[in-house]
């Protein structure tokens, strides 16, 4: 169902364009649909965001950051949609894509991690107040640094990057391969395409489970979504990038450093930071980094293993797996309620 409604109410100035604005049911888990308002916005003519709240908001605004190589598709699916799910629960959900990647790639390619975090700052200076900011894989670095700069009211690192390869070996290789090349100056402005990618993986698991966990970068564990679900967020979700933004990565696990560590360990917000038992692009080792090395007087950790979840974790099943609504969403939801 698509019916066509007003305006959405202002939201901090006229900095936002609504490219489109009606009301959709979306599957939020299997059995369970739910009503919402959705608009496609375009902030400053630049960047796309997708916002989802019941017909009357009433709940605080959260914004969705996907992580590297990633869009909006992170956090929606056919078959299950935390965005939606989480605008069920009464929050005003704003789905941020960053430059170059989804509906905001016509604002070209970013030369730095910092111009993510840049968009992110945009975003936060239009919105009437300050939101909650949950941020998945290297989303969960943009809202880290965002909230060093500008006001937040919590942030939730989902497999957040903020130590990076010092756990995997194999990433950590590639990663000082690539610094060591950089330095030599054999990287121009490549804009890499990780679709491709996608696709293969989504034909690998239909071939076998154990396909998806064969890799040392493998993103999910065995048996942790479904197939069809998992097919369509490997072949819609993995989007451009550039490699710039791969080549800060690569400093940090060269050099074991970020250029906002020092001011993160000043910063206090409300902090929850979430890992998964078996995530080998974000182990939880260095995902936790952010929670051991933080200045927040309310931080939270929550370590999903089997112990007590009763599966195993990975990366992109944090957010689209099977167990993930009873034990990632709901924990998140709770957490914002309780600091709203």
């Amino acid at each position: 169902m698509n019916l066509r409604v007003g305006a959405p109410a202002p939201m901090g100035g006229g900095r936002w364009a609504v490219e489109s604005d009606e009301v959709v049911e979306q599957l939020a888990v299997p059995g369970a649909n739910v009503r919402l308002r959705k608009s496609r916005l375009r902030l400053d003519g630049r960047l796309s965001i997708v916002r989802k709240t019941l017909p009357c908001v009433s709940g605080p605004p959260v914004v969705l950051v996907h992580g590297f190589a990633q869009n909006r598709y992170t956090w929606h699916g056919s078959h299950r949609s935390m965005s939606a799910w989480l605008a069920g629960q009464g929050f005003d959900v704003y789905v941020l894509e960053l430059s170059g990647h989804g509906n905001s790639r016509s604002t070209g390619s970013p030369e730095s991690f910092s111009a993510y975090v840049d968009d992110a700052a945009a975003v936060a200076s239009a919105l009437p107040g300050p939101a909650f900011w949950v941020g998945h894989s290297l989303g969960g670095a943009v809202s880290y640094s965002l909230a060093t700069r500008v006001a937040v009211r919590g942030v939730v690192g989902v497999g957040a990057v903020y130590r990076f390869g010092q756990t995997n070996t194999f990433i950590n290789w590639l990663a000082r391969a690539s610094h060591a090349a950089k330095a030599r100056g054999l990287f121009g402005m490549i804009n890499v395409r990780t679709r491709a990618a996608g696709q293969l993986l989504g034909r690998l698991y239909g071939i076998t489970d154990l396909a998806g966990y064969a890799f040392p970068v493998s993103g999910w564990a065995p048996g942790s979504v479904e197939p069809e679900m998992l097919a369509e967020r490997l072949e819609r979700g993995f989007d451009w990038t550039s490699v710039h933004v791969w080549l800060d990565m690569a400093r940090w696990a060269a050099e074991d450093d970020h250029e906002y560590a020092e001011a993160w360990a000043r910063t206090d917000v409300p902090l929850f930071v979430i890992t998964g038992d078996l995530d080998h692009l974000m182990p939880p080792a260095d995902a936790r980094a952010a929670y051991d090395e933080s200045g927040s007087s309310d931080r939270t950790l929550l370590d999903l293993e089997p112990w007590n979840t009763g599966s195993h974790w990975g990366h992109l099943d944090l957010i689209s797996g099977i167990a993930a609504p009873e034990h990632l969403w709901t924990p998140v939801s709770n957490w914002i309620k309780a600091r709203s």
